[in-house]
């Protein structure tokens, strides 16, 4: 749960934070930014999943997951210094030796290190309560534990509309510390599952019988059985983690974008604009102020029409037919700041709960018809929600119906990953092998959250739709990889946890 607060607090205020650290960046230029800063996260998130995975099979679950937490909570807060007197003395230190690193750099590191902590729970984690928990009572528990991830979402994005007003985006970075002190609670209060202590103890009392070593990366892929699994593990994560952070998780960002950004009293000048002949819109226009001609020059950039007004004509020229119309379209359903962020937060609530009831209902439904079957309806879901979202959302009442879908199905996969991975390792090989499925998959995802950058930029102007919304699109295609390793994927509803032997 508190592991994805971290992540949603991060993906919610993504778009103020890069605003605020490259002020005097384009959109497609921060979009460009954002998928940066997006892509390291993932990496460290990656990295340390596989790490941290093949530590709790020879460490042991409690330890490394209250390990992690501290970690993710304490980077967390960290980052929301990046506009502090800390992160300009440290840019000041490295710029004396000809290092340019900005306060965009230092929230960058700081996402990466935080990603580190954030990737290592969850396999260590869904190992531990599938190794505690009787066989029937397994999978409800596992679904339960993933559904509990959307709770945390769900509260990151309250956080947004409660934090950010009155404290800026920073202030929920500081929130973010909270959880560490779980991390201690954990560390001194919760045991070693059963299954795995005894599991190591004969390991220990064996050093020279390979079939018992733990942790083992390499003996994922010299066993047939575990071969197999492992690459439909790998296929599976990387259609449903790139899908919803390629895409599904940009959702706030569509938002920010696609509704207007206007005071009231904007609103009365863009009026009175789009009222006026020709010559008097030259007027209006040469006379604005600074502020209000770098918001004009954003709105004829990024209108949603073909062909748009060319970036050197955009104060010489008055608008054209289709800009007039856009406008007159736009006017109505513009907000202020705050109103805004309180609309976003209010859509990534509805994403979540959506995505509560997306991933339980994976388990109930895979527990009656079968884990592959429950994939197949789950990943072409997904597929279907994002496209859907991406590509007809214009209106603020829209999120009441939109975002609850995308939510249930682009985390409803993410059920699956906590149900069916642990089903396809042996005790020694559990928690590497789900983070290694998992951690490969988020590998993946980072190219793919970088290209979602480069592809809004080069489509932004060639159809009349944005080019982050073709972006998306195109990324959650993504979903095709899993529905094709579905046909190798092995059923294991209703079946005992494996072991070797």
């Amino acid at each position: 749960m508190f592991d994805t607060m971290d992540q949603q607090l991060f993906t919610a205020s993504r778009a103020d934070a890069i605003k605020e650290l490259l002020p005097l960046a384009g959109e497609a230029e921060r979009y460009n930014a954002g998928s940066w800063v997006t892509t390291i996260f993932i990496i460290g998130w990656a990295l340390g999943g596989l790490i941290f995975g093949v530590l709790g099979d020879r460490w042991g679950r409690a330890k490394t997951m209250a390990l992690t937490i501290m970690l993710y909570a304490g980077f967390t807060g960290l980052s929301g210094l990046a506009t502090s007197e800390f992160s300009l003395a440290i840019g000041r230190a490295l710029g004396s030796i000809g290092i340019t690193f900005t306060p965009y750099h230092f929230f960058t590191v700081g996402r990466f290190l935080t990603g580190l902590g954030v990737g290592g729970e969850f396999a260590v984690g869904a190992a531990l309560i599938a190794e505690v928990m009787p066989e029937k009572a397994r999978a409800g528990a596992l679904g339960m534990m993933q559904a509990l991830s959307a709770v945390g979402n769900l509260v990151g994005a309250w956080l947004l509309g409660v934090i950010v007003p009155l404290w800026g985006w920073q202030g929920l970075y500081f929130v973010g510390t909270f959880p560490a002190l779980i991390g201690v609670i954990v560390f001194l209060k919760l045991r070693e599952p059963e299954k795995w202590v005894a599991a190591r103890a004969a390991a220990l009392a064996n050093p020279d019988d390979k079939t018992k070593q733990f942790g083992s990366i390499k003996d994922l892929f010299t066993h047939p059985i575990w071969r197999r699994n492992v690459l439909v593990g790998i296929a599976l994560a990387i259609a449903g983690v790139l899908g919803l952070w390629g895409a599904g998780f940009w959702s706030s960002d569509l938002i920010k974008s696609i509704i207007p950004t206007m005071t009231q009293e904007d609103k009365v000048r863009y009026e009175q604009l789009v009222a006026a002949g020709p010559a008097q819109q030259l007027e209006m226009i040469q006379a604005m102020d600074k502020e209000q001609r770098h918001q004009f020059e954003q709105f004829r950039l990024n209108l949603e029409i073909k062909p748009r007004m060319a970036a050197d004509k955009i104060f010489t020229e008055p608008l054209m037919d289709s800009e007039i119309a856009t406008f007159k379209s736009m006017i109505p359903r513009a907000m202020d700041e705050d109103s805004k962020t309180r609309l976003r937060s209010k859509a990534l609530m509805l994403q979540q709960v959506g995505a509560f009831f997306g991933m339980y209902v994976f388990f109930l439904v895979s527990d009656r018809i079968g884990r592959r079957a429950t994939f197949f309806g789950a990943l072409l879901m997904g597929w279907i929600a994002v496209s859907l979202v991406f590509l007809t959302f214009k209106s603020s009442f829209q999120i009441w119906f939109l975002w609850p879908f995308l939510g249930f199905a682009t985390l409803a996969p993410f059920g699956g990953y906590a149900v069916y991975l642990p089903e396809l390792f042996p005790t020694r090989l559990r928690s590497t092998g789900i983070s290694f499925c998992y951690n490969v998959g988020r590998f993946i995802t980072a190219a793919g959250v970088l290209m979602l950058g480069s592809l809004a930029v080069a489509l932004d102007g060639k159809t009349a739709f944005a080019g982050f919304r073709l972006a998306a699109v195109l990324i959650a295609t993504s979903y095709i990889i899993g529905l094709i390793a579905l046909i190798w994927a092995p059923e294991t509803a209703n079946k005992p946890l494996p072991e070797e032997g």
